[in-house]
């Protein structure tokens, strides 16, 4: 087998129950964008190699900050079964699931060009879901926490170029009237999934669990709910 026994897995905290189960099963552990670099610590004290799903581009940029070489990555791709890798195999520290956020990934160099061009005071802060080439070129990075804090903190009169999801985009604007704050890529477009989920739809639910009615009713099998509280408890005992 590729690597042997060399291997732990984290995933995104929102992720599936299967996912998770697969994770907590093999001794990993899930990770959110805030405590990421802790985890990414935690599995390297475990073992020699990292393999970080769904999202490529949070993995990459987490390992790169604690000293991860990129010629140390391999992608790999479920579609294919392959593993994405020109150098020698001994010489891989992280395995990255070939998947990323499709609303981070919209950020590109050509917008931070555009922001540097129109706007040359403006400080670009964006999420590490983001990819390698946009991190490496903004100004600050981190989760959506430390977006909103780095903001909140901002002198009046600031400004600030953001790259993250629409919605926190414009819930910044609204709460920060004092600063310029505009979406790193003006076209973006909400995040679908995360949209789903409104104050409509959660009312209804409940109304419907009130009515004793099974609205979106999800059940976990005992196995998978086991291993993926693993995954979890992992995680919480780090915090």
């Amino acid at each position: 087998m590729l690597f042997g026994d060399t291997i732990l897995p984290l995933t995104y905290v929102n992720s599936t129950a299967a996912i998770k189960s697969f994770v907590g099963a093999n001794g990993g552990a899930t990770v959110t964008s805030s405590n990421a670099e802790k985890m990414v610590r935690w599995a390297f004290s475990k073992k020699e190699r990292l393999l970080f799903l769904p999202d490529q581009h949070l993995g990459r940029n987490t390992a790169f900050n604690i000293g991860i070489g990129l010629d140390e990555m391999a992608i790999y791709n479920p579609n294919e079964n392959i593993l994405e890798y020109d150098g020698p195999l001994e010489k891989v520290k992280v395995i990255l699931w070939k998947g990323h956020c499709s609303v981070h990934e919209n950020f590109t160099v050509q917008n931070i060009a555009h922001v540097r061009e129109a706007y040359p005071d403006m400080k670009i802060i964006v999420h590490p879901e983001c990819t390698r080439e946009v991190v490496a070129l903004s100004d600050m990075a981190g989760s959506t926490n430390y977006i909103i804090e780095e903001i909140e903190a901002s002198p009046a009169g600031s400004s600030w170029a953001v790259g993250t999801e629409m919605n926190l985009v414009n819930r910044l604007i609204s709460q920060h009237p004092d600063k310029q704050i505009i979406s790193l890529n003006p076209h973006m477009c909400p995040c679908l999934t995360m949209n789903r989920i409104d104050l409509q739809h959660l009312a209804w639910s409940l109304d419907s669990v009130v009515q004793g009615q099974e609205t979106n009713l999800i059940k976990v099998d005992e196995k998978t709910a086991f291993n993926a509280k693993l995954a979890l408890n992992r995680m919480l005992e780090q915090s």
